[in-house]
């Protein structure tokens, strides 16, 4: 047709002016309509005229676009959207969001990690507030691996230092969390003496790497609060972060789900991958500690019966202690003794 062998003719002469690199060109290359169309019927170039050269093959061509992304499907953005709300509620703290997100986008079964050291009583804040956020997490793709910290629990000095008492406690937990109706079906507990004897080879060796990487000063940052404002801290609590932190790597978590009170050895963990080179930083995900009932309590204390509810406290008990818990109508002011526990806190 006529129209055809027009569309071919001006083909002939946009190829020519690309073969002597005439300006100008790539603008009327790069939509090329009539000569697409022309191709995709079927019609042959007359004889003696020159074949099409592939796009960004002939000098000064420009290269070709880039596809198109694909349309994203609205139902699966939702649905996204929904899990990684559902997962930031969990904590009041996330480092990173964006780094959560790559992750739910590029890995939808992931590992969560808490520890805990079987030290007596379970009260409220570690029974009900850890099964509704481990319920959070299972339902948009986590796997939970609690890791019964029983080593750590006798490196504190808990239930006596008996080991044997501390596994026994250890034991009543899980069973406390089952009753709770905390969904078990992708939640998995690991002992931590039996799993560092049996993998030795692998726990210590990073232990040891971790440890070369970071001064005393940036470790005692991470012991506990009490112990380090007093300067009584024991070889064991210096080894405690060091332990915490390779916990991480050894269980290999995608996201530490721990309290604030730990966001410290946390973040040792994500400066350790920043010090070697590790790209996929672990996600920190810390909840807010449920304040003990007592005047000054940033938490619940097992220590201390009527600063926390237990599990299997009776109604009564649950009543009496609401009534008397502190409740004030103003927020307070600090001391200069409790403004100086708080810096200590924050350093």
């Amino acid at each position: 047709p006529m129209a055809a062998d027009n569309a071919l003719a001006k083909l002939d002469a946009l190829l020519s002016e690309v073969s002597s690199g005439v300006g100008g060109v790539a603008a009327q290359l790069a939509p090329a309509p009539v000569a697409i169309s022309v191709a995709n019927a079927g019609v042959r170039p007359a004889s003696g005229t020159a074949k099409p050269v592939p796009s960004g093959k002939a000098k000064g061509a420009p290269p070709p676009p880039p596809e198109p992304a694909a349309p994203e499907d609205p139902v699966a953005a939702v649905e996204f959207a929904r899990k990684l709300e559902l997962a930031l509620s969990v904590g009041e703290e996330c480092q990173t969001v964006d780094d959560l997100r790559n992750l739910l986008a590029k890995k939808p079964n992931f590992t969560c990690y808490d520890g805990f050291e079987p030290s007596g009583r379970m009260h409220i804040a570690q029974g009900l507030f850890k099964a509704i956020n481990v319920n959070k997490l299972t339902s948009v793709g986590g796997t939970f691996v609690f890791w019964v910290a029983d080593w750590f629990a006798l490196m504190n000095d808990k239930m006596g230092g008996d080991l044997f008492k501390i596994q026994t406690v250890g034991k009543y937990l899980i069973e406390v969390w089952k009753a709770a109706g905390m969904d078990m079906s992708r939640v998995k507990f690991l002992w931590c003496a039996d799993e560092i004897t049996f993998k030795a080879a692998t726990y210590w060796p990073k232990m040891l790497d971790i440890a070369r990487c970071f001064d005393l000063d940036r470790i005692k940052k991470c012991c506990m609060i009490m112990a380090r404002a007093e300067g009584k801290l024991t070889g064991a609590q210096i080894l405690y972060p060091l332990m915490q932190c390779t916990d991480i790597f050894f269980l290999r978590a995608d996201v530490c789900q721990l309290g604030v009170d730990q966001r410290k050895v946390n973040m040792l963990a994500r400066d350790y991958c920043g010090k070697v080179g590790i790209k996929l930083k672990p996600v920190i995900l810390s909840h807010h500690m449920l304040y003990g009932l007592k005047a000054g309590q940033q938490k619940m204390s097992k220590s201390d019966a009527d600063s926390a509810i237990f599990m299997e406290d009776s109604a009564a008990d649950v009543e009496r202690k609401l009534m008397q818990a502190h409740c004030p109508r103003e927020p307070p002011v600090m001391t200069a003794e409790e403004a100086a526990a708080a810096a200590i806190a924050a350093a």
